[in-house]
């Protein structure tokens, strides 16, 4: 049997999406907090801490003798919530490393996903495969625009303008997007699979008409 690697768990938490209804993105967190497993608690006194509490929740297990960890969600829109930070404060006593991905796995598993299914909650991890290259920065990008425009076509002008930061940073990172993956990112960030095809097709003609109007700017 293959090994799984306990850490893999974090990874798909910070990528993890949640879309539906105002009222079910609500349900959803509320769900949440009267659903933890034992030894888990929502960290009310870290969140006043926080400079935007409201849109914050944090989540904290922390047993003696054993591992402790802070998971962070992140409620973008009234119809979107994120997977945030995962903030190791203790490794476990016996020196178990994998200790705090299981953690988080259970969360998921044992309370994050039963409170989605419950309130008909969407759940992706928009990610881009191996046959794309991306920044940090681009990646904040791409982010930013689903968030604005969240799932809508055509572009509002806020969405507009995000659009443009999208394309003109991936055009100064100089990075490397694959056809298909872009198209599979835009439908696991909300938009609909049609959609996602025309949204494919112009990122790649609005970075081809500003690249060529860059060369000919060029000294």
């Amino acid at each position: 049997m293959p090994r799984v690697d306990p850490f893999v768990s974090i990874q798909q938490w910070r990528l993890s999406l949640y879309c539906g209804a105002s009222l079910a993105i609500s349900r959803f967190l509320d769900g949440i907090d009267t659903g933890l497993l034992p030894g888990w608690a929502r960290d009310l006194e870290y969140e006043r801490s926080r400079l935007r509490p409201v849109r914050l929740r944090f989540y904290t297990y922390d047993q003696k003798g054993d591992a402790a960890v802070r998971v962070c969600l992140q409620q973008v829109t009234p119809t979107r919530v994120r997977g945030g930070p995962v903030q190791v404060l203790r490794h476990s006593l016996t020196g178990d490393t994998g200790q705090i991905g299981r953690l988080v796995a259970e969360l998921v598993s044992g309370c994050v996903m039963p409170a989605a299914s419950v309130n008909g909650i969407r759940y992706t991890r928009p990610t881009f495969g191996p046959r794309s290259v991306c920044t940090p920065n681009t990646e904040m990008l791409f982010n930013r625009l689903a968030d604005i425009a969240d799932g809508s076509w055509p572009l509002d002008d806020q969405a507009k303008k995000a659009w443009d930061e999208l394309v003109s940073g991936c055009l100064a990172e100089h990075v490397a997007i694959d056809g298909a993956e872009l198209c599979r990112w835009f439908a696991e960030s909300g938009w609909t699979p049609d959609t996602s095809k025309v949204l494919t097709d112009h990122f790649f003609k609005d970075s081809e008409w500003l690249a060529q109007q860059l060369a000919v700017l060029a000294p």
